[in-house]
């Protein structure tokens, strides 16, 4: 039990946020847990997805505790820390949003390739009524994966974005209502978890390299070239020609 609790169940790894009291905010012992669960996460080459949520029925994450903030045991590197590694994960990654998130914890969920939403969720990032500039990466984040404008409305005017909004930018994929949103999503991590881990760890990384503009085209070419020599494409045309559902080995 604490701050974040780790369940791996067969191929998808679920990660919860699990502070309701405190809206889910995350401490310095919190973000230290967090990335000790991240790294069991990558450690175990059975886990091919991963769902993030938050406990509760109020917020997914309201970010650093702001208390610890203040008193200087949490910055915006030691928050970074986190959501870099939680965005490096080379497995598709689920943030289950189960309400609002504020500050960081906004972040965390564009730090996952897919989010699903709540009804009536909403987002803000207050840094600029603190007085705080936002990491510097969590800005390119924001621009890179929502665009320049949506990023300026987010972090420089501190803007509360609603579903309807959240949803018409891209920063979330599907909006359902709090009792559908735990069916929904354990379908959709279903669905990652058994596709071709080669294939879409590399269209992946590729995808992240082209939106943060580092695309290696060398590396691209080497992770194709590998997927096309690997027994899954195999086992995937088998499957096909045979009517069945393929079972990949990663290999």
């Amino acid at each position: 039990m604490g701050a974040v609790t780790l369940k791996v169940e067969g191929p998808v790894a679920h990660l919860t946020l699990d502070h309701p009291e405190r809206h889910n905010a995350l401490t310095r012992e919190g973000l230290d847990q967090f990335l000790g669960r991240l790294q069991s996460i990558e450690s175990n080459p059975e886990i091919r997805a991963l769902v993030l949520t938050g406990a509760g029925d109020r917020t997914f994450c309201s970010g650093a505790a702001l208390d610890e903030v203040r008193a200087g045991a949490v910055d915006g590197d030691t928050f970074q820390v986190v959501a870099d590694r939680l965005a490096a994960l080379p497995i598709p990654k689920l943030a289950v949003m189960n309400g609002s998130a504020y500050g960081g914890g906004a972040e965390l969920g564009l730090c996952c390739d897919f989010r699903y939403g709540v009804e009536g969720m909403k987002i803000r990032v207050p840094a600029a009524s603190f007085g705080l500039c936002y990491p510097p990466a969590g800005i390119q984040r924001y621009v890179s994966r929502l665009g320049v404008e949506a990023a300026k409305r987010i972090l420089v005017a501190t803007e509360t974005l609603e579903t309807d909004e959240l949803l018409r930018i891209g920063y979330l994929h599907r909006v359902c209502s709090r009792e559908e949103l735990p069916t929904l999503a354990d379908e959709w991590a279903q669905r990652l978890a058994g596709l071709a881990p080669l294939a879409v760890r590399a269209m992946l990384a590729i995808c992240n390299g082209a939106a943060d503009g580092a695309l290696d085209a060398g590396q691209a070419r080497e992770w194709a070239e590998r997927c096309n020599r690997s027994n899954d494409l195999q086992e995937g045309l088998q499957a096909a020609l045979e009517k069945r559902a393929p079972k990949f080995s990663g290999n």
